[in-house]
């Protein structure tokens, strides 16, 4: 497998496979072919950390500082930092840990896809959305013919702290598009990556059911809770890339329309970063 490509897909990934909001990579990356281990290193401030389209009341802004160890195989070691920018109640509030593995089916790399498992410790009274997660198990593939449009589905076992655990599933559709390449050898680029990405998964709920008695003169609500595999959310994005040979930076606004219970209303948040490969 091509270093460049491996770099890309192994990004495209990760960290942000499990958060629903995926912060794309370029692909002029550029590796030294003799190299077999390559390192990424990053800094992502995000306005709102959500996940398949769901926020918490209490979510705040995050600092995520990232490492990513990929080997020319296939194989990584990646790690996320989670700082949360609460004004005086700023805090770290833990770590995860992510290997995986990422392949493709044919010497283009249009057909492939990727498997990780991530362990979280983070503390159980963090505002940030990911400390009811004990681990996430995910997977997905992704079709891109022609490099016309790319296709990629996914699912992630989520396995809560508490309670049981949850599949969530997206399909999401994107395309890079190029705008500007400079400097020697075009190693400098401008490019848009459109997104748009629908959620599904399982969520429970409190569902109210009222029954009448007596002809309808006494009438009884009682309350259950409910678990549903439902439409959670779909989302649209649109990232803005720009790369000096192995550094990159990145904007990416994002408007969502949740559809879970309880969480009605468009909302908007946004995504910057630098990173690094060496």
């Amino acid at each position: 497998m091509p270093k460049q490509s491996l770099v890309l897909l192994i990004l495209l990934s990760f960290p942000f496979f499990c958060l629903g909001q995926q912060v794309q990579p370029d692909t002029a990356v550029k590796t030294t072919a003799a190299k077999s281990l390559f390192i990424n290193t990053g800094l992502i401030y995000l306005s709102n950390l959500t996940y398949a389209g769901r926020r918490d009341p209490t979510s705040v802004p995050v600092l995520l500082p990232t490492v990513t160890l990929i080997s020319a195989k296939g194989f990584f070691l990646a790690g996320i930092g989670y700082f949360d920018l609460n004004g005086s109640k700023s805090n770290t509030e833990g770590l995860s840990i992510t290997p995986g593995y990422v392949f493709s089916f044919d010497k283009k790399k249009e057909y492939g896809g990727a498997i990780s498992a991530t362990k979280y410790f983070i503390t159980a009274n963090s505002p940030i959305i990911l400390s009811s997660f004990d681990a996430t198990i995910d997977g997905q593939l992704h079709f891109n013919p022609d490099n016309i449009i790319k296709l990629t589905v996914a699912a992630s076992y989520r396995i809560n702290k508490q309670g049981p655990s949850d599949i969530v599933n997206d399909a999401e559709l994107s395309k890079e598009i190029t705008l500007v390449k400079t400097g020697k050898d075009n190693k400098e680029s401008l490019k848009i990556i459109p997104d748009l990405t629908l959620y599904a998964g399982t969520q429970s709920f409190t569902q109210s059911d009222t029954s009448a008695v007596l002809g309808g003169l006494i009438s009884n609500t009682t309350q259950q809770q409910v678990r549903k595999y439902n439409l959670l959310a779909l989302s649209g994005s649109m990232q803005l890339m720009y790369t000096i040979k192995t550094w990159q930076l990145s904007f990416t606004p994002y408007l969502i329309q949740p559809y879970n219970t309880g969480q009605n209303g468009l909302y908007f948040l946004f995504t910057t970063g630098v990173s690094v490969t060496f």
